[in-house]
């Protein structure tokens, strides 16, 4: 900026004096023709003066100018360098973590197959104790079926719902079905250990459903008696020889007397006593347990009773 305005005076000096120099003064011009010629230079001068001037004023406020810009520029300078190395700390910073997050996904990585491998290992743990409940739950089914009638229908469908939770296409958490497990079990085990009498109806072959007091022994005796005293009977489970289950009907007094008897003593309506009951029947003595009345049709398999 300097030199530039020296620049410009040494141009305005020069002009100056071209203006200033008169060729014709060796000539001895007339006194009138030099005045007018001093005049003329003398306000060219003035106007040369008056421009100087405010070239000078100009130049000197773009100098203010530019010093006041420079300094607003220096001062963003500084503060766009500050800017920069807080980036550059910042930078490093995300550079940093960018490599601790990618050493925790590694980590984590290591961590998913890990966990791949023992879910994988669960599931097969899962699969074999699924079987295993689905096997135990066969058998109970079996035991079930082949036991007293007690209650059938309402054991037999805990077990349903166990097995169908498993098989079931969203299935049933395998410790629920453990639970529901032990729980039927345990149930069976308090049948297994106590007795009890009660009343239902039941649906004889003659298609009269009369009321009848049952009583209940363990998992082993299950014996009926109607009200009016006419009919009993004693439920017998199949030896391996004959595969047959059910209600054995006997019509003997020495039967029926038996059967009141076992419920008297429940009810403590009579001192306790030894009662023999049949658990177990052969064809034989199905054929001898049959009502005289039926003997005509001995090729026949024995009158059952079925309870609903």
């Amino acid at each position: 900026m300097k030199h530039s305005l020296t620049f410009i005076l040494a141009l305005i000096i020069i002009s100056v004096v071209m203006i200033s120099y008169d060729p014709c003064a060796f000539a001895q011009p007339s006194n009138h023709r030099v005045a007018t010629g001093q005049i003329d230079n003398s306000g060219k001068l003035r106007e040369l003066m008056n421009e100087l001037q405010n070239t000078v004023t100009t130049l000197r406020k773009e100098r203010q100018d530019y010093y006041s810009r420079k300094q607003e520029t220096d001062v963003e300078v500084q503060d766009l360098r500050i800017q920069i190395q807080t980036l550059k700390a910042v930078q490093e910073e995300l550079i940093s973590e960018v490599e601790e997050v990618e050493g925790e996904m590694k980590t984590l990585n290591n961590d998913g197959k890990g966990l791949q491998t023992s879910i994988s290992g669960y599931q097969e743990k899962e699969d074999k104790l699924s079987n295993s409940v689905l096997s135990y739950v066969k058998r109970l089914r079996e035991q079930v079926d082949n036991g007293i009638p007690f209650r059938r229908q309402e054991r037999t469908a805990k077990l349903n719902t166990i097995a169908n939770g498993i098989d079931a296409t969203e299935q049933m958490d395998i410790a629920e079905a453990c639970n529901q497990l032990w729980s039927f079990c345990k149930d069976e085990l308090r049948l297994a250990v106590t007795s009890e009498t009660y009343r239902d109806t039941i649906r004889l072959a003659d298609g009269r459903e009369p009321h009848a007091e049952f009583v209940r022994v363990g998992k082993i005796i299950q014996a009926f008696t109607t009200e009016d005293g006419k009919d009993a009977g004693v439920w017998l489970s199949g030896s391996e020889a004959a595969t047959a289950t059910g209600w054995v009907y006997d019509p003997s007094n020495a039967s029926l007397h038996s059967i009141q008897k076992a419920i008297k003593i429940h009810k403590m309506q009579h001192h306790p006593e030894i009662i023999n009951f049949p658990i177990s029947f052969s064809p034989e003595n199905i054929h001898h347990a049959q009502p005289h009345k039926k003997k005509k049709k001995k090729k026949k398999k024995p009158t059952k009773l079925d309870k609903e």
